[in-house]
């Protein structure tokens, strides 16, 4: 939901990517130790390995495609994601196979470093495994601290993004970050697992159609 909303703002794709990175990053790191118990980590690691040539691409897209492009794609892409999320699934929850999860992860990779809304794909393919939240915010969690160590390593080396311009918009989004993930565990672990899928997909959708609408 960041994305569009600084989009909204005014806020240049480049520096939103960047800061929404960072701070998914410092988040993340929170939570991927509170809930180590709950993460599948051959997942996550498949996932995070799979981003690596994704968010390389994804560098070499931004500098050479204009912005304008960029933010109607992701934005119809993470439509799609949220209504493929809402299609019936199978009643017996299956883990997704390993070639699933490693091209979800080169696509995520791709949306990490073009736009940040590489959350979408994940949440697609957790989703049609109906995870539990728990297992579902760890997976996830485990995911982005790689993939945003992975991004913002190839966005410092491959772009011209001025990083220290940016750090007072980074601490103080990462403050607000940390305090809202406390109350969303909190939540979470209060949620039933179908309350819980049907606001991710709302929540999917939402920003891909805001995302969509700024561009």
């Amino acid at each position: 939901m960041a994305t569009p909303l600084m989009l909204m703002a005014g806020i240049g794709l480049a520096e939103t990517v960047v800061v929404n990175l960072v701070v998914a990053l410092v988040t993340r790191v929170g939570v991927t130790v509170q809930l180590r118990a709950h993460i599948t980590w051959p997942r996550v690691a498949v996932l995070g390995l799979a981003s690596v040539p994704g968010a390389w691409l994804g560098v070499q897209t931004i500098a050479f495609l204009p912005e304008e492009h960029l933010k109607p794609a992701a934005g119809a892409i993470t439509v799609l994601c949220g209504v493929a999320m809402a299609l019936p699934a199978a009643k017996t929850p299956r883990p997704p196979s390993a070639i699933a999860t490693a091209v979800t992860g080169v696509i995520s990779g791709y949306f990490s470093t073009t736009t940040s809304l590489n959350g979408p794909p994940v949440v697609l393919l957790l989703s049609r495994a109906r995870l539990p939240p728990l297992g579902f915010i760890a997976d996830l969690a485990g995911y982005f601290v790689i993939t945003s160590l992975v991004s913002l390593a190839l966005l410092w080396s491959g772009t011209e993004i001025d990083l220290p311009a940016l750090l007072p918009m980074v601490v103080a989004c990462t403050v607000v970050g940390v305090l809202a993930n406390q109350l969303g565990i909190g939540i979470a672990m209060r949620l039933p697992t179908h309350v819980f899928r049907s606001a991710v997909i709302s929540l999917v959708v939402i920003a891909g159609l805001v995302t969509f609408a700024t561009a």
